[in-house]
């Protein structure tokens, strides 16, 4: 008789009136019987075993309990769900969440729908699964079910997030953790984890999920917020992203005081500790009106838009339309004052501050050029709007604007094409400048722009972390400098990508953060022209480049300009791409400095895939330390080098072996010198 066999046997035999003797009597007979190690190591103490063994028989008496009160149609519903678990018998629909800003889809959230001909909800699932304590293995399927989606449809979500729903209770066994985690981490950029604020979990183990996902780069959203017991409290437990409340306190939102009361205290609290406010279950439009003059940031329901097994690229046009009109009633409406400028108007920002005005508005009144003229000591609590299809100059003249959370402090508009003149001494605190994807900004000017951010997403010049940005050109002579503090951010650029042509200035970026990058696509292709400037980057992140990409492929052309570059973190790269499958990169007639401190990390490549690199009458300075380490080209040996008169010399410190990931035959130098040092060793001097 086995071990599994002996442990059945002796649960068949327990009753309520067996004795403790009879059954140490059938112990100690097997053990006399057997006495291989691991019967040994099943068997263990007496005493133990025995309470093992009754309460295996309470807990498998309490399941026949509950499985003898269903009635004949719930057995054949379990019998289907186990079913359905058995053969990962589930598809998966894609809701939109849309931003309240401007209509646009911000991410979906993936619903699961059973394949079965009997009409069973994800909540019978849930149910059925939980009695038969398999919910463990909906855990398992929802996670690599959606992963797996995300994996063959990426272009589909077209840089958008997607929440997966998790049940943080039903912990998963190592081989199944394991695939769950490389999946997360492959798709950082992309997945949002959603569990329940009700989720049965001790603290410790709300730290220890916080911790991995934050290490992974993974967001966290809480759902059904205030359909139960909540409060502050328990949402500080979690400190999560995004705050989903409950469809209960959204129901005719509209006719009740105490519900508005509740929800706007529910938002306000959000937006104080960096987290987006989410409205879920909106399904009608005086609902949709009331959660967007409350102040929330996403919305989610069957009135913007109902769960598809298509991934919709936008809502309907009436419906966005509507966002934008209940989104600008709220700017006008709680109890900011705003002004209006005239077409070509000189506004002197001590007078908006002695008016209280928050809020400027360009171009209502047709295009033209607007001055706004300070001092570099005023503070004037103002942010800058225009109207969309403004055309003219935004002229900043000693001007300090400061934004509300989570608002640009300057808000260009739909269609518009703006220059912004930089003159004195500028800054932006709290938000940086938005050009969404149609629109296009030049910036000109000898003055200078200083532009301060610190929330969990950020941007400088450019758009969000899920967008694409308009076509932003450089052309001033003066220095802009962006400081910025978060979990996910760019300087210059946007998450989505899009143009950007840097023709002169000088940059100083400093970046802290999770995922960070300098200028350029966090998560799309990059293809960059830089010349005829001076650029100073310094980053701190776990994840980041300085100047390309973080997740696609890039193209670079750098000429007439110094690089300086200073990194430390994790996972990093200077000029080019992390995760991306090819990077191409040029440097003439220019200067770079790049130090590069991280656990895996390169100054110039494609850390994951092809790297090309040209280098014409260059001078490169380049240092590389970590434990996986290498300078120029990534970890696939895919490195192409070709050097013409030029000098370069790369220092690496690092317990990798080059000769694994470095082609030196692919290297190629005409009339310079190329000089590798590896560990304090010159082990390649090329002149």
């Amino acid at each position: 008789m086995s071990s599994n066999d002996w442990i059945h046997d002796l649960l068949s035999r327990l009753t309520t009136d067996t004795e403790d003797t009879e059954i140490r009597d059938l112990i100690e007979k097997y053990r006399r019987e057997h006495d291989s190690e691991s019967d040994r190591l099943i068997l263990g103490d007496v005493d133990i075993l025995l309470a093992t063994l009754k309460e295996l028989k309470k807990n498998s008496g309490l399941l026949d309990h509950k499985l003898s009160s269903l009635s004949e149609t719930e057995r054949e519903e379990l019998r289907e769900t186990e079913r359905l678990i058995d053969e990962n018998l589930f598809d998966y629909y894609f809701q939109p969440i849309v931003n309240t800003v401007d209509g646009e889809i911000y991410s979906y959230e993936a619903l699961m729908r059973p394949k079965s001909t009997l009409k069973l909800t994800p909540l019978h699932i849930l149910k059925y699964a939980g009695l038969v304590n398999r919910l463990q293995d909906i855990e398992r399927g929802t996670f690599l079910n959606i992963l797996g989606i995300i994996d063959t449809r990426k272009d589909d979500f077209w840089g958008r997030l997607v929440f997966i729903n998790s049940i943080p209770e039903a912990r998963l066994n190592v081989e199944d953790f394991r695939r769950v985690t490389e999946m997360l981490l492959k798709h950082a950029d992309t997945a949002v984890v959603e569990m329940t604020e009700q989720s049965e979990i001790d603290d410790e183990s709300v730290d220890s999920l916080k911790e991995r996902y934050r290490k992974m780069g993974v967001r966290m959203a809480i759902d059904d917020y205030g359909s139960g017991y909540s409060n502050a409290g328990n949402l500080l437990r979690y400190m999560p992203n995004y705050v989903k409340i409950d469809r209960s306190l959204l129901s005719s939102i509209q006719e009740s005081p105490k519900k508005r009361h509740f929800v706007r205290e529910i938002i306000q609290f959000c937006h104080d500790n960096d987290i987006l406010a989410l409205a879920e279950g909106v399904e009608t439009a005086e609902e949709l009106r009331t959660v967007i003059l409350l102040g929330a940031d996403l919305v989610q329901g069957y009135f913007t838009a109902k769960p598809s097994p298509e991934i919709i690229a936008s809502i309907p046009e009436d419906i966005r339309q509507m966002i934008k009109r209940f989104r600008n009633e709220r700017e006008n409406g709680i109890g900011q004052q705003m002004y209006i400028a005239d077409c070509s108007e000189r506004i002197m920002l001590e007078r908006i501050v002695k008016s209280d005005i928050k809020c400027v508005i360009i171009g209502a009144n047709g295009d033209g050029d607007v001055t706004l003229e300070g001092t570099p000591d005023l503070d004037s609590q103002t942010r800058i709007e225009t109207r969309k299809g403004f055309t003219g100059r935004i002229k900043l003249e000693n001007a300090w604007l400061t934004s509300i959370r989570n608002k640009p402090c300057i808000d260009i508009a739909e269609d518009c094409d703006v220059t912004l003149v930089l003159i004195g001494e500028n800054k932006l605190d709290l938000g940086g400048i938005r050009v969404p994807e149609s629109s296009r900004l030049t910036v000109e000017g000898d003055g200078r722009l200083e532009i301060n951010l610190n929330s969990a997403e950020y941007y400088g010049i450019g758009n969000g972390i899920g967008l694409l940005h308009g076509e932003l050109t450089f052309e001033q002579s003066g220095r802009i400098t962006v400081n910025a503090r978060g979990e996910t951010g760019v300087a210059i650029g946007s998450g989505s990508g899009g143009i950007i042509n840097i023709n002169a200035g000088q940059y100083r970026l400093n970046l802290q953060g999770d995922v960070c990058l300098g200028i350029g696509s966090v998560y799309f292709e990059s293809t960059l022209v830089i010349h005829d400037c001076d650029i100073g980057i310094q980053m701190n992140s776990a994840r980041g480049t300085a100047i390309g990409s973080v997740g696609r492929n890039c193209d670079i052309t750098i000429f007439k300009t110094s690089t300086k570059l200073f990194m430390s973190g994790i996972d990093l790269v200077g000029i080019g791409t992390l995760s991306g499958e090819a990077a191409r990169i040029e440097i003439r007639e220019a200067s770079a400095i790049i130090t590069v401190n991280g656990e895996f990390c390169s100054g110039i490549a494609a850390l994951e895939g092809s790297t090309d690199v040209t280098v014409k009458m260059a001078s490169i300075r380049l240092k590389a330390a970590g434990k996986q380490a290498i300078g120029t080209g990534g970890f696939t040996g895919n490195t192409d080098i070709r050097q013409e008169t030029s000098d370069t010399h790369v220092t690496i410190d690092t317990t990798v072996n080059l000769d694994d990931y470095v082609d030196r035959g692919r290297v190629s130098n005409s009339n310079g010198q190329f000089i590798l040092t590896l560990n304090g060793e010159d082990v390649i001097v090329s002149n």
